[in-house]
């Protein structure tokens, strides 16, 4: 068989001509130019107060960061990771200038050097955004998602049972002290008064009292039993659950491999069964697709994390929108009325904004919202052309000191209506509730929702905030947290919304280079 034909190109693995620019070897619009050059034009001031000073050499601070925010471009979130491609990964040893610190010098920078610096970072990434031309900070579309914390799934902590043990344990030690008291004072133990609430201190107090006893009464048997049961149960337990309660606070829960993570329901969910998995619920905002401010909460639901997370970003990035956009789960009468008095627009939906809606809501005569209110009188006239009086007000305060204040009101006038099967299943009458204040934020709400201007904002929401976290979560895989407790956690999150915005700024320029 005849090879005259066959040609190859000349191959050798020696004497490699390399350009004087390694740089060179990478192309212009690869993601390592774009991390770099952004990177470069933040101030070194930024890094310098957070390292003291003394000792041996650090690596360059805009070195390190520049390997974490390409590594988490890249999907590569583990320090080994890391380590392991800045020995083959030819962007990485570039931009690493071909050092190589190892796992700990990474983890060490990540967990250590970052606790500041990356509100610090962020900050300054979103000033050159916007000195660019990539955002504006007008519209703020707000939403959360909950991604699951470094955590066992089974080794949890709940509020309400540590109360219960607790509420055990004081019990015993009530029957114990009466107990030991009534020998010793010869007295019948029905007659002791028992504490409402025995500390581990108070604990460990009365069990020093009764040891000094017993130094006295060597062969009381009764104290020297009592005081083992004391010492080697009953204290130990107590300890454990005062501290739990104190590691929960307000929350209902906590894992026990990372503390700050609060078991929560989360849309990931393989097994189909509802588990309850540990996770932190994050806040973001954005606008034109970048991330324009975040923040960490430990409580489940979004509405009472929106305020704080307005604090949050004003505090630390500088974000003060003039327009927020945000789903229903953020639509509370302290929500709304908080952001009139900071001059934000809202375009929040509220719970019932879809149910209101609907045909058969509209056309319902016994529904509230058709009714007549008379404000003079203070009464709602119904369907039958009857008043439905004011009975009574509650009151409900938030954690945040906010008061909601609701008037009730029923109708005693129902007897013999003939529109009562329809109206109510009640046996004294048709009952309703009414909130001013929240009922006028609501109208408020629905005029800027219905105008033209606000159903274009709105719906821009999908496509805006929600497709970042379909971005960070399934394209990008980051859907688990590596480091554990909500300091470390935060810098991983800032990381990712760093990097997110990095994407999307190269792939804004890629798309301005096709258009010219």
């Amino acid at each position: 068989m005849k090879h005259d034909h066959i040609s190859f190109k000349e191959y050798t693995m020696d004497n490699l001509s390399l350009p004087s620019n390694i740089a060179d070897l990478i192309p212009r619009d690869h993601m390592a130019h774009v991390v770099h050059e952004m990177v470069e034009r933040i101030p070194m001031e930024t890094f310098l107060p957070y390292y003291k000073g003394g000792g041996t050499s650090a690596y360059h601070p805009k070195m390190m960061t520049k390997i974490l925010l390409y590594a988490y471009t890249q999907k590569m979130y583990h320090g080994r990771e890391i380590a392991r491609q800045l020995e083959v990964h030819l962007p990485l040893m570039w931009l690493s200038g071909f050092q190589k610190p190892d796992f700990r010098s990474i983890n060490r920078f990540r967990s250590e050097r970052m606790k500041g610096l990356i509100d610090d970072l962020f900050r300054e990434m979103i000033t050159l955004l916007v000195a660019d031309g990539y955002v504006k900070m007008e519209d703020y579309f707000v939403d959360g998602t909950k991604i699951e914390a470094n955590a066992n799934r089974y080794t949890f902590v709940w509020r309400k049972s540590a109360e219960k043990h607790q509420e055990k344990l004081q019990a015993n030690v009530d029957r114990l002290i009466a107990q030991i008291e009534a020998i010793v004072e010869n007295e019948k133990a029905e007659e002791c008064e028992a504490s409402p609430s025995w500390t581990s201190e108070e604990i460990r107090q009365k069990t020093k009292e009764w040891e000094e006893r017993l130094e006295t009464e060597p062969d009381n048997q009764a104290l020297r039993k009592a005081v083992k049961t004391m010492k080697d149960d009953y204290l130990p337990r107590s300890e454990k659950y005062e501290h739990q309660l104190h590691v929960c606070q307000d929350r209902n829960s906590y894992s026990k491999t990372d503390v700050d993570a609060t078991f929560m329901r989360l849309k990931e969910d393989h097994m189909r069964n509802g588990q309850l998995k540990p996770a932190y619920n994050v806040q973001a905002g954005s606008s034109d697709q970048f991330i324009l401010g975040y923040s960490l909460h430990q409580r489940p639901g979004d509405t009472r994390c929106l305020l704080p997370h307005l604090e949050t970003i004003r505090e630390k990035y500088g974000v003060e929108p003039e327009c927020l956009i945000a789903d229903a789960a953020y639509g509370s009468e302290e929500n709304y009325v908080k952001l009139e008095e900071k001059h934000i627009s809202a375009l929040i939906k509220y719970n019932t904004y879809e149910k209101e809606n609907t045909r058969k809501v509209k056309r319902n005569p016994h529904h509230q919202q058709n009714w007549t209110y008379l404000e003079e009188e203070d009464v709602w006239i119904c369907a039958n052309g009857k008043k439905l009086v004011r009975t009574g007000t509650s009151k409900q305060t938030t954690e945040s000191g906010y008061t909601s204040v609701t008037r009730h009101y029923q109708c005693h006038e129902c007897e013999g209506c003939p529109f009562r099967s329809a109206c109510t299943t009640s046996k004294y009458g048709r009952t309703t509730q009414w909130n001013p204040v929240y009922h006028e934020q609501k109208q408020k709400a629905r005029e800027r929702l219905e105008s033209e201007e606000g159903q274009a904002r709105y719906r821009q929401r999908k496509t805006d905030i929600e497709s970042v976290f379909g971005q960070i979560k399934q394209n990008r895989g980051f859907r688990r947290f590596v480091l554990r407790g909500l300091q470390k956690v935060s810098i991983e999150w800032g990381l990712i919304c760093a990097a997110h915005n990095l994407l999307k700024k190269a792939a804004r320029d890629k798309q301005s280079s096709l258009v010219a």
